[in-house]
C-alpha cells in the first residue's frame, strides 16, 4: 500500500472519529471491558487489511402472523398440523417486500461495498457483508473502530466501543447488526465434567480461606464428589501454628508432618448403614504458586446421601480439628446407553429403519469431537459402527469433552440415525458465529437436520447486554422460523440452578430476582432439565423417622432432579422467564404448579420471580454420571449437556415411527408434549422430590434462599417428567 493511500485512509478515519464523537447520538457501551477484550490499537490507526464480516438482520414482515402460523402447523388439534413450510415458503412468508430489501442493498452498495461481498440469504431476511475494511465500517455505521485483543486468547478483532448508528430510513427495516458493536464471549457456559480436572485451581482459590488466628485450624476441603461407589476428595492440609505447607510430606516444613487422614461419611437419612470410616495416607502434590494439596478416595455404597468430613493425624499423634464438606455427597453407578434405554423403556437393540432424516448436535466454543473416540464408544457399547456422520464446519484439535458427550449420546440413543456434527467457527477475526447465526444457517439449509440438540446458552438478562440490543428478540423469531419448517430445537436448561449462578457474562451472582437461562426461556424451543437415578425418589425418604420417614435404600430406582442439596456438585436449571411469556398450553399448567407451591409453603416471594413468564423446562432426562470416551479413555460426565442429546436421540426414534407411518415429523415439540401430558400422563415418569435453589459461583457451591420445588405433576425443575418411550411410541401415532 502506498504511503499516500495510508495517509488518506488515516485522515478519513480521523474525520469519521471526530464526526462520530461530536454526534449527540453516539452512545458508548462497555461490553468489551466486561468480556475481557482490551484495546490495543486506537481508532484511526487500524490497518486496512483487517477485514470484518457484518450481518444485517432485516425486520420480519409480520411477527404476529408468524406466531399464528407456528400454532397452525405445530398444534396437534390444528387442521394444518404437520403441514410445514419449505425454505422458499418461509422466505415468502417472513421477508420484507422486495423494494425494502433493494433499498437496504442499495444503501450498502452506495457505501462502496462490492456486490460480490454481499450475500442475501435464501430466507431473504439476513444480509451478510464480507471483507469490510475498518474505514468502510466506520463510514457505514457512523462509529469509530478500535482493534481489540482478548486477554486470555490470541484473538484480535475490530469493533466499536459505541453502539452503531444507522440512517433512519435504513434502521426502520433492521432489527440488529452483528459484527460492529458486539463482542464474542470467550467463556464456556456448561461444564460437562463436574469433577474439576484442574484441582490445583481449586487449591489456589481456597488457599486464602486457610488464613486464621487458630493455632491449629481444620484442613480445607476443596471438593468432595461422588462417583461409582466412591467419594473423591481434594483438600488442603493444615499445619500447626496456622500454616499451610509447601513441601512434601505435608507440614514437614512446619512440623509435625501429616501422617494419616481419617475420613468419615454418615448417611443423612434412614438406611441400614451407620457410617463409612477409613484411615489412610493421602496422595499429595505441589503445584507452583499453591500450597500442598492432597487427594483421597473413600469407598461407600451407591445412592446414599452422605455427610462427609475428615481430619488429619500428625506424626506426633496429635490431630487436627474436623473439616466438614458443607453439602451432601452421593455416589452413583455409571450410566451408559443401555441403562438409559432401560430407564425409559426403549427396546434394547432398537434401530431406526427410516433413513430420510438426520439429527444434529450443534457445537460452539471450539468444541470438536474425536472420530476414534466415537468408534471406541460404539464398539465397547455394542452399538453399530456404520452410522454416517456428516461434518458441517471445522472439526479440529483439541478434542472437547462437550462435543464427545453430545455426539456419543445422541447417536447412542438415536441408533442408526445419520447425524450431523454442526460446528460453529469461533476463532476467526473475520466472522464470529453464535446461536443466532446457527439458527439462521439451519433455516437457510436445503435439507436441514430435523432434530437439533444444543448444550449452550447464558442468562437471559445478559443476552442483549453482551451480544447486542435486540439479539434475544430476534433469536425467538429465528426459532419460530425453524418451527414453521418442522425443525425440533432441544436446549439444555443450564447447570447452575434457578438463578443461573456462576457470574457474568454467562451467569449471574445474585438471587433476586431469580434469573432464567437463555435460550431455554424461549417459548419456541424444547427445554430439557436433568435428573439423577436413585431409590430415594419420594419425599418420604427424606423425613426423619419421628416424622414418618422410611428407609428407601432398597426401593426401586426412580429419579430426582440433579442438585447440590441431593449430593451433586451442580444443580439443574429451571424456572420462569423475566422476558418472555408462555404459549397458551402452558398457562393453566403453570397456574396449577404455583398453586401447589403456595399450598406447601414453597412459593418464592414476590419480587423473586415472574409468575407470568414462560416456565421451563418442558421435560427432563438423566444427566448424571454418563460414561463417555475421551482421548481413548473412559470418564464420567455430568450436566444438562448430557440430558439434551439423550432426549434428542429419543425424539429421533419417535420421528422414525411417525415417518414409517407416513406421518410428518414431530417438529416444534412443545404443543405435542403438553397435549400428551393432558391426555396420556402415563407417557411421562413423574419426578416429585427436589429443588434447584443452589448453583455455583466460581466453581464453588452457592445457595439462594429460594428456588423451585418438584411436586406431583408438571414443575419448574423437570417439566412434565422424564419420557416413557413405550407409551410415547404408541400415542404419537394418534396425532
Amino acid at each position: 500500500m502506498s504511503s499516500l493511500r495510508v495517509l488518506l485512509l488515516s485522515i478519513f478515519a480521523l474525520i469519521v472519529l471526530v464526526s462520530c464523537t461530536q454526534s449527540s447520538n453516539l452512545v458508548a457501551h462497555n461490553r468489551g471491558d466486561y468480556l475481557g477484550w482490551e484495546e490495543i490499537v486506537q481508532s484511526g490507526n487500524l490497518d486496512e487489511s483487517i477485514l470484518t464480516t457484518i450481518t444485517f438482520y432485516l425486520k420480519h414482515r409480520d411477527v404476529e402472523e408468524m406466531k399464528e402460523m407456528v400454532k397452525a402447523v405445530s398444534y396437534p388439534k390444528s387442521q394444518s398440523y404437520g403441514k410445514y413450510l419449505s425454505r422458499e415458503e418461509v422466505a415468502k412468508f417472513v421477508s420484507q417486500p422486495q423494494d425494502v430489501i433493494e433499498k437496504v442493498l442499495s444503501w450498502i452498495y452506495q457505501k462502496g461495498v462490492p456486490q460480490e461481498n454481499v450475500e442475501l440469504l435464501h430466507t431473504k431476511d439476513v444480509i451478510k457483508v464480507r471483507n469490510l475494511t475498518p474505514s468502510m465500517i466506520e463510514s457505514m455505521m457512523s462509529v469509530p473502530l478500535v482493534l481489540y485483543k482478548h486477554n486470555t486468547k490470541h484473538i484480535t478483532l475490530a469493533r466499536s466501543p459505541y453502539h452503531y448508528i444507522l440512517p433512519d430510513e435504513i434502521s426502520q427495516h433492521v432489527d440488529l447488526v452483528r459484527g460492529v458493536s458486539d463482542f464474542p464471549i470467550i467463556s464456556s457456559r456448561n461444564r460437562p465434567s463436574h469433577y474439576v480436572n484442574s484441582k490445583a485451581k481449586l487449591v489456589e482459590r481456597d488457599a486464602e480461606k486457610m488464613k486464621t488466628k487458630a493455632s491449629l485450624p481444620p484442613p480445607y476441603i476443596s471438593m468432595a464428589q461422588g462417583v461409582d461407589k466412591s467419594i473423591l476428595v481434594t483438600f488442603i492440609p493444615s499445619c500447626h501454628n496456622a500454616n499451610v505447607s509447601f513441601t512434601l510430606p505435608p507440614c514437614s516444613d512446619f512440623p509435625p508432618a501429616v501422617d494419616l487422614v481419617q475420613q468419615l461419611a454418615v448417611p443423612f437419612y434412614n438406611t441400614d448403614t451407620d457410617v463409612f470410616f477409613q484411615t489412610s495416607m493421602p496422595e499429595c502434590f505441589i503445584t507452583e504458586g499453591t500450597p500442598v494439596w492432597c487427594t483421597l478416595t473413600l469407598d461407600v455404597d451407591n445412592y446414599l446421601p452422605l455427610n462427609y468430613s475428615l481430619n488429619l493425624i500428625y506424626t506426633d499423634s496429635s490431630q487436627s480439628p474436623l473439616a466438614q464438606w458443607g453439602y451432601a455427597v452421593v455416589a452413583s453407578p455409571m450410566q451408559i446407553p443401555q441403562t438409559v434405554k432401560a430407564l425409559y423403556n426403549i427396546p434394547e437393540g432398537y434401530r431406526v429403519t427410516n433413513f430420510s432424516f438426520t439429527q444434529s448436535v450443534a457445537e460452539f466454543e471450539q468444541q470438536y469431537y474425536s472420530e476414534d473416540d466415537l468408534y471406541l464408544f460404539f464398539s465397547e457399547m455394542g452399538l453399530p459402527t456404520d452410522t454416517i456422520v456428516d461434518i458441517v464446519g471445522p472439526n479440529l484439535l483439541p478434542i472437547g469433552i462437550e462435543a464427545n458427550l453430545d455426539i456419543q449420546y445422541i447417536m447412542g440413543i438415536g441408533v442408526g440415525v445419520e447425524t450431523v456434527f454442526w460446528s460453529i467457527a469461533a476463532n476467526s477475526t473475520a466472522e464470529i458465529d453464535d446461536i443466532l447465526s446457527w439458527a439462521v444457517a439451519i433455516s437457510n439449509t436445503a435439507n436441514p437436520p430435523i432434530v437439533n440438540s444444543l448444550s449452550y446458552g447464558m442468562t437471559e438478562g445478559n443476552v442483549d447486554t453482551y451480544l447486542g440490543n435486540g439479539y434475544l428478540k430476534r433469536s425467538d423469531q429465528e426459532f419460530m422460523k425453524l418451527a414453521l419448517m418442522g425443525i425440533t430445537i432441544i436446549i439444555a436448561d443450564g447447570d447452575d440452578g434457578a438463578s443461573d449462578l456462576g457470574g457474568p457474562p454467562m451467569g449471574t451472582s445474585t438471587c433476586k430476582p431469580l434469573h432464567a437461562d437463555w435460550p431455554s426461556q424461549s417459548p419456541y424451543v424444547t427445554s430439557v432439565g436433568a435428573t439423577m437415578v436413585t431409590p430415594f425418589a419420594e419425599p418420604i425418604c427424606y423425613l426423619n423417622t419421628y416424622e414418618g420417614g422410611i428407609n428407601c435404600e432398597h426401593n426401586p430406582l426412580g429419579e430426582i432432579p440433579t442438585s447440590m442439596e441431593s449430593g451433586l456438585f451442580w444443580t439443574t436449571g429451571g424456572g420462569y422467564s423475566n422476558t418472555s411469556t408462555p404459549l397458551d398450553f402452558q398457562v393453566n399448567i403453570s397456574k396449577t404448579y404455583l398453586s401447589k407451591l403456595q399450598q406447601i409453603g414453597a412459593m418464592p416471594p414476590a419480587g423473586y420471580f415472574n409468575p407470568n413468564g414462560r416456565p421451563y423446562p418442558d421435560i427432563a432426562t438423566v444427566g448424571h454420571n454418563l460414561y463417555i470416551t475421551y482421548n481413548g479413555s473412559w470418564m464420567p460426565v455430568d450436566g444438562t449437556s448430557a440430558s439434551a442429546p439423550i432426549f434428542g436421540g429419543i425424539v429421533s426414534l419417535l420421528n422414525d415411527i411417525r415417518l414409517n407411518a407416513n406421518k410428518p415429523p414431530l417438529g416444534f415439540l412443545n404443543p405435542l408434549i403438553y397435549a400428551i401430558y393432558n391426555e396420556y400422563p402415563e407417557a411421562y415418569n413423574d419426578v416429585v422430590y427436589g429443588n434447584n435453589r443452589c448453583g455455583g459461583v466460581g466453581d464453588f457451591p452457592e445457595c439462594c434462599p429460594y428456588g423451585y420445588t418438584a411436586v406431583p405433576g408438571w414443575d419448574a425443575i423437570t417439566g412434565v417428567g422424564t419420557p416413557n418411550f413405550e407409551v410415547l411410541s404408541r400415542v404419537i401415532l394418534r396425532y
